[in-house]
């Protein structure tokens, strides 16, 4: 069955907020990968 206009359209923007989430991680990823530079875990 081809895709109408409508699925067409709401497929772009599920994918255009799909990209912005993964980025949106992907920064959070780093900045705290970012803040953690250098510190040690210390059990004792």
């Amino acid at each position: 069955m081809p895709l109408s206009k409508i699925h067409r359209q709401r497929l772009g923007r599920n994918l255009a907020v799909a990209g912005i989430l993964v980025v949106f991680v992907a920064a959070a990823f780093f900045i705290t990968m970012f803040n953690m530079q250098g510190q040690t875990w210390n059990p004792n």
